[in-house]
């Protein structure tokens, strides 16, 4: 039988990241920029992928927690980059839409990465890592890493929600009414990114970009309340999350395919559902 002491850090990892992806997501659907945490994610492990390389030429017999902190920066400092681009493209006026521009970015990075990767020893399983993650194993300091960046990027987004919600719900429109909307749009992408960069460590590009849009993508069909959409969203979140890993160590296979199957399966359950009682207010 596997212990509590065992199952409870994946889980509460998965569910650290419900509780701040699904309040992304539903940013990022209203802005119909679906791919913007996937995108952001691929290049911030680019970043900690070439902050490797750059430790490694540097000369062997450096430490583990020396060669994260680097990998860190330089993924931090591609965040960046990719917000201060993603910012200025959105006020540009360009004949190609953001959103493919997000998805030649996650189209290149991944790319790189994996040409990178594949070069260096048991690239393999590091390319099996950066995309499908090991939350099963995830260790106590990338939790405490992981909450530390959720609480305090919640917590901003907390205190500047209305100048964030009125820059999603303006975010089609050429005029703003929000001052400084650049800032604001730049302060997004970036605060994203470091939740990202934490949550692709714990769980991967794949499994945290599910938790971002399959939740979110329910809520649009539940209420236009921000509150209900975020219980609806973490309440979805949370039960695939805790049933995926269960599940897949009673099944012996890894968490993160269970847990996006599970999360598809309740997307069609949650809009199924909601079909039919529609039918029946008819």
């Amino acid at each position: 039988m596997i212990s509590f002491d065992f199952l409870f850090p994946p889980i509460l990892g998965c569910g650290l990241i419900v509780l701040i992806n699904v309040y992304f997501g539903i940013h990022v659907i209203k802005r119909e920029i679906i791919f913007i945490d996937i995108a952001l994610a691929q290049i911030s492990a680019l970043g900690g992928v070439i902050g490797g390389i750059i430790l490694n030429s540097a000369g062997s017999g450096h430490e583990h927690d020396e060669n994260t902190l680097l990998s860190y920066i330089v993924s931090l400092i591609f965040i960046s980059l990719a917000a201060i681009v993603f910012t200025l493209l959105k006020h540009k006026k360009i004949p190609i839409p953001l959103e493919a521009i997000i998805g030649i970015s996650f189209a290149v990075a991944t790319t790189l990465a994996v040409i990178i990767l594949d070069k260096a020893s048991g690239g393999d399983v590091h390319v099996h890592d950066m995309l499908i993650g090991s939350v099963l194993w995830v260790s106590w300091n990338q939790i405490i890493r992981l909450l530390i960046a959720v609480s305090a990027v919640g917590l901003f987004h907390f205190l500047f929600r209305k100048k964030f919600i009125t820059l999603t719900n303006s975010f089609k429109n050429e005029k703003c009414t929000l001052k400084n909307s650049r800032m604001w749009d730049f302060l997004f992408y970036f605060s994203f990114g470091i939740v990202v960069i934490e949550a692709v460590n714990v769980a991967g590009i794949l499994t945290v970009f599910a938790f971002l849009i399959i939740p979110a993508s329910l809520t649009v069909f539940i209420s236009k309340s921000w509150i209900m959409k975020l219980i609806a969203g973490w309440t979805m979140g949370i039960v695939a999350a805790v049933a995926g890993v269960l599940l897949s160590v009673k099944l012996d296979v890894p968490s993160p395919p269970v847990i996006i199957i599970l999360l598809g399966f309740l997307l069609l359950l949650g809009y199924g559902f909601i079909k039919i009682k529609a039918y029946k207010d008819i």
